[in-house]
């Protein structure tokens, strides 16, 4: 179902945690999520934000809502974020950071509407994007659900947390 990606280690997440092995790291599940559900409002918030961002030809960035409960992280809402002071592609990453964060948002989804070659979207995580999303996790310090709309249909979506990342088959929203 899901493939898994491993980015740090335990030890490696107990230090960033700021805990001894000996302490528990309460972001630290048993459970592996295996499965991602968009539900409520969530898909049409998604339709929009793509739409958007495919008829500006720009990057546009949102805030999640959602959950992670035993094997099934849930999208429930969807805020798109105003373009604002920020870099060329449209949203500032500070902007993002402190707006998407709990207890309200679990994370972040944004889009990549330029195409590779002219014909290919780009349907990977960035360098950029990564670098995002280790930031979110550590001012935040809980697992965070990232998204990121490469078509008008498809999705790939990552849990990023202190014991590394989740990796979730490209799928349909």
């Amino acid at each position: 179902m899901a493939r898994l990606r491993w980015v740090v280690g335990l030890s490696a997440a107990i230090a960033l945690a700021g805990a001894s092995p000996n302490n528990t790291i309460p972001a630290f599940r048993n459970n592996i999520p295996r499965a991602f559900r968009f539900e409520g409002t969530a898909r049409s918030e998604l339709h929009r934000l793509w739409q958007e961002s495919a008829n500006s030809k720009t990057e546009r960035v949102g805030c999640l809502a959602g959950s992670i409960e035993s094997d099934t992280v849930r999208i429930t809402g969807v805020l798109a974020l105003e373009s604002g002071r920020s870099d060329s592609l449209g949203i500032s990453a500070a902007a993002s950071l402190e707006t998407c964060g709990p207890p309200d948002w679990k994370g972040t989804v944004h889009t990549h509407v330029a195409l590779r070659d002219g014909r290919l979207p780009y349907s990977l995580f960035s360098g950029a994007d990564r670098g995002i999303m280790m930031l979110w996790w550590r001012r935040w310090r809980e697992d965070g659900i990232f998204c990121l709309l490469y078509s008008a249909q498809e999705v790939i979506c990552e849990i990023e947390g202190p014991r590394g990342a989740v990796l979730f088959p490209r799928s349909r929203y």
